[in-house]
């Protein structure tokens, strides 16, 4: 959800220079700075300082200094400007997924998908950086990147919900949001191809992952692997890299 978005905006933009790995290093240290902000954000909350917390606090620093060293020149010097706005987007997003984590409602569909919206940023963030210069294309790339992960949260939830929720009305109720989500998915990526805002190929792309959300709604398995679950999503992150590549590369 957050180097596949990155390497799709690269592709796209079709260009790999320095401040493109000034940008990877900045995100990334964004990135892996979340967990060390959890730890110690739950320690401020409950008021106990320890050993792990005080770790934590120091690993968020150096990540945090790692980033805007990284992240300084992009501004400084190459006049990235339109990286400002992404930046604090996704440092909200960061706070608010750090606050609800804190307060342990980060399992939450709402939750999850503003978790996505901010690590699919990357690809708005790759395709930019690359091309010195803001175009449409990014935003594009930010909404499908965005629209393709949030399918895994209700894909997941629904899973996990049927085999292991033992409450009736939440079974409904993941199966009623997993279902919705996906009929909008496909009725906006229908809507987009026959008004020829977007190619019909990029339906290709959410293939993959319509056929297995489709395949759970109508016979739900009686085993949750989520080894095997992992393995499949990854390749079918790979397809829809391949294809919206493909796709945009060819309307360049």
């Amino acid at each position: 959800m957050f180097y596949v978005p990155f390497v799709l905006g690269l592709l796209v933009a079709g260009k790999f220079n320095l401040p493109v790995l000034l940008l990877l290093v900045a995100a990334t240290g964004v990135f892996i700075s979340r967990e060390s902000l959890l730890v110690w954000w739950r320690a401020q909350k409950r008021g106990r300082q320890t050993q792990s917390s005080a770790d934590a606090g120091r690993l968020l620093a150096i990540y945090g200094f790692i980033a805007v060293l990284a992240g300084a020149p992009l501004i400084l010097l190459y006049k990235l400007f339109w990286l400002i706005p992404l930046a604090l987007i996704g440092s909200v997003l960061l706070l608010v997924n750090g606050w609800q984590a804190a307060e342990f409602e980060d399992r939450t569909v709402l939750s999850e998908v503003m978790a996505i919206i901010g690590l699919t940023m990357t690809a708005p963030a790759a395709f930019y950086t690359a091309n010195g210069a803001w175009a449409q294309t990014a935003w594009w790339l930010w909404a499908l990147s965005a629209a393709y992960f949030a399918s895994s949260v209700f894909y997941v939830k629904l899973r996990v919900t049927w085999l292991h929720g033992k409450n009736a009305e939440a079974k409904r109720r993941a199966k009623w949001q997993c279902t919705v989500y996906h009929s909008f998915l496909l009725c906006s990526l229908l809507a987009l191809a026959v008004t020829r805002s977007l190619p019909l190929f990029v339906l290709i792309a959410f293939a993959p992952v319509m056929a297995r959300t489709l395949r759970s709604l109508l016979k739900p398995e009686p085993h949750l692997n989520l080894k095997r679950i992992g393995i499949a999503e990854i390749v079918y992150s790979i397809i829809f890299l391949i294809i919206i590549t493909m796709t945009f590369r060819s309307m360049i």
